[in-house]
Parts: C-alpha cells; sequence; structure tokens
C-alpha cells in the first residue's frame, strides 16, 4: 500500500521504514520558528482587503461577507486573524465587554499568535476559535487587534483510516498514512486549527524535519514530558510508525510528507485541521 498518493492526477510515493518511541512535546523548539526569509515556505495567505476599500463604481459582493473576496475564491474558504497588538483580549459574547482572558503576541516560540476566524459577519468583532483548553473554546475579539488574511486550504485526519487528507478550495488534493494515538492517550476528535510552524533543531529528532502546533490539547495529560499536553502534525524519525496507533496526542507524518506540506505547499498558520 503506498504511503501516500498525490490526488487529482499526481503520483505516489513508497513507505520507508524504522523504530523509536516518540515524545509529543512541541514546546521545547521554542527558538525553532520558521523565520520568514528568503528561502523559507512560501506565504499562501492573501491580505484581506474590506469592502468599503472598493471604488464607488465597483460591484459590491453578494456573498454576505463584509471583506472583498472573488467568487472563485469563495469554496474551502477560511479567515485568519493574526494579532498585530502585545497581546488580545477575548470576550465571552458578541458584546464590547471585559474580556475573559487575554492572549500574549507573539506565543512562547516566538511565532506570532492567530486565530482561525469562526463568524466574520462583523468585521469590529470577530468569533474565533481559541488555542487553549477546553479544546472547542470560542470567543470575540477586536477587529482592530487583528490583521486579516484568507487562505482555501483544510485538514482531515481520518484516526481509524490512519489518513492525512489535504483539502484546496474543497477538493481533496493530497493524503498521507500517519501515525495516530493509543488506545490509553486519544487524540481528542474535533475541529481545530494550527497555532504555529516549527523546525526541530535536528530533522532526526522525534519530530522530524517540521511540526506543527495545533490548537487543541491532550485530555489525558495535563502536562507531558515538561510541555502543556498540546497537540500537533509533525515529522517523525520513526517512518515504521505509520500506520499504527504509538503516539501520546500528535499526528506523525513521513519526513517527506510534512516537508511537502511544508516547502511546496506553503501551508501557512490558520488551516483548519478536523479530526474524525
Amino acid at each position: 500500500m503506498d504511503r501516500r498518493r498525490f490526488l487529482l492526477g499526481a503520483s505516489a510515493l513508497g513507505v520507508t521504514a524504522c523504530a523509536q518511541p516518540e515524545r509529543e512535546l512541541l514546546d521545547e523548539f521554542a527558538d525553532a520558528t520558521i523565520p520568514l526569509e528568503p528561502g523559507a515556505p512560501r506565504s499562501t495567505t492573501t491580505t484581506v482587503a474590506p469592502v468599503e476599500s472598493q471604488a464607488p463604481d465597483e460591484p459590491k459582493p453578494d456573498n454576505g461577507l463584509p471583506v472583498d473576496v472573488p467568487d472563485e475564491d469563495l469554496p474551502g474558504l477560511s479567515f485568519v486573524a493574526e494579532a498585530i497588538v502585545p497581546s488580545v483580549g477575548v470576550s465571552a459574547t458578541r458584546a464590547i465587554d471585559e474580556p475573559i482572558m487575554e492572549f500574549a503576541n507573539p506565543i512562547p516560540s516566538g511565532g506570532p499568535l492567530a486565530f482561525l476566524v469562526e463568524d466574520l459577519a462583523d468585521l469590529n468583532r470577530m468569533e474565533v476559535l481559541l488555542p487553549t483548553r477546553p479544546n472547542g473554546s470560542f470567543g470575540w475579539i477586536n477587529g482592530s487587534d487583528v490583521r486579516l488574511t484568507r487562505h482555501n486550504y483544510a485538514i482531515e485526519v481520518r484516526l481509524d483510516d490512519f489518513l492525512l487528507i489535504l483539502y484546496e478550495r474543497g477538493l481533496p488534493i493530497f493524503e498521507a498514512t500517519v501515525g495516530v494515538a493509543r488506545e490509553n492517550a486519544p487524540t481528542p476528535l474535533g475541529r481545530y486549527y494550527t497555532t504555529e510552524l516549527l523546525r526541530p533543531p535536528r530533522p532526526d529528532s522525534v519530530y522530524g524535519a517540521y511540526a506543527y502546533g495545533l490548537s487543541g490539547y491532550s485530555e489525558t495529560f495535563t502536562t507531558f514530558a515538561g510541555g502543556d499536553g498540546q497537540l500537533g502534525i509533525h515529522g517523525t524519525n520513526d517512518p515504521d510508525s505509520l500506520g499504527t496507533n504509538v503516539s501520546s496526542g500528535c499526528v506523525r507524518l513521513h519526513n517527506d510528507d510534512v516537508t511537502y506540506l511544508v516547502e511546496t505547499v506553503g501551508l501557512p498558520i490558520g488551516v483548519p485541521v478536523d479530526v474524525i
């Protein structure tokens, strides 16, 4: 069986193997955030322009969005709110009230604080998915605290099938066999998003070539190996573990596959990840 398949006519690659136990801590790569400099993975986000920025004689969109998005970019559309202030307050309601929590920018790894926007009916008050416990938490933030971008990617992780599927504009374009969590430390089902991209100091580490942090957390471990039990999608130095229940909550990819997502696709921060 092929380890991965490029869909829509692209070719498949085979599998390699070795074995070694894994630790799931992403925090140890605090100094490993991918630098935005020449040679770094390309950005696939597009800065969002409010409808009000259009020229008076241009037709206004009828898609119900308060931003200018061409119709061809609507399939699989996601919005990402990246902080432009030192901290972002989150309220429990759409009303402008006292924040119930604050998120620091940058995040501990040094990367930018970003939220996946779940409701963009109002550019001034956005409903966002939060990178915190309990999983699936959401709240409202001020639009003036963030820079809004958009992209058309989504990830689905099918635990029972040991499969990760990447979608672009609603269509599957890539899939790969993954290693998933053990039964006594399952990956919680639900909706998350990529919060950071890290490059481990060594590509032969347990995290492989790259690691995407997720907004979700283990429901088995409140702490793990010195960290807070954050979930992630990352490479591995144990490709023989792919297709098995092996991790403590994270999703393992072959190094070739995670490198493809980072360096070829340029998968950005703020990509929704549905674990089913």
